[in-house]
């Protein structure tokens, strides 16, 4: 069973097929009791675009509930830290068992992993069509 995660924000703006939402993001060691005084909270607005048919129910302003599966959250982070770096690291051993040139070594994982971003970015709109948010006003 795959849970939601979800997180509270203000409509900014509306478009067709698209409600922008403004999120205050607050670390996960904002629970702590001495986050308040803490130089290492991380507090950030993001802005995310949530695609929906039913863009016209919402108005700038309008406090509302963004929602996204927790899987996919967690594949998300496979495919842009752990995949990466699994590649950078398979081709350097690789390489280095192989090589001797520590140019090499060096120059082929940059290029590899320049690839695998290049291909994600070619594949975004299919990624963007999965990796989805949906969203609710607040009651």
């Amino acid at each position: 069973m795959s849970q939601i995660a979800t997180h509270d924000g203000k409509v900014i703006s509306t478009a067709k097929g698209v409600v922008s939402v403004e999120m205050h993001v607050v670390s996960a060691c904002s629970s702590c009791k001495a986050h308040e005084k803490c130089a290492f909270v991380d507090k950030a607005e993001k802005i995310i675009e949530v695609e929906t048919e039913d863009w016209r129910e919402y108005q700038e302003g309008d406090r509302v509930i963004v929602s996204v599966n927790e899987s996919l959250g967690l594949e998300a982070v496979l495919l842009a830290y752990i995949l990466p770096a699994l590649i950078i690291i398979g081709a350097v051993i690789v390489l280095s068992i192989i090589t001797e040139s520590e140019a090499i070594t060096a120059t082929v994982p940059i290029i590899l992993i320049a690839i695998y971003f290049l291909l994600l970015y070619k594949l975004r709109d299919r990624l963007q069509r999965k990796f989805s948010f949906g969203i609710a006003k607040e009651c």
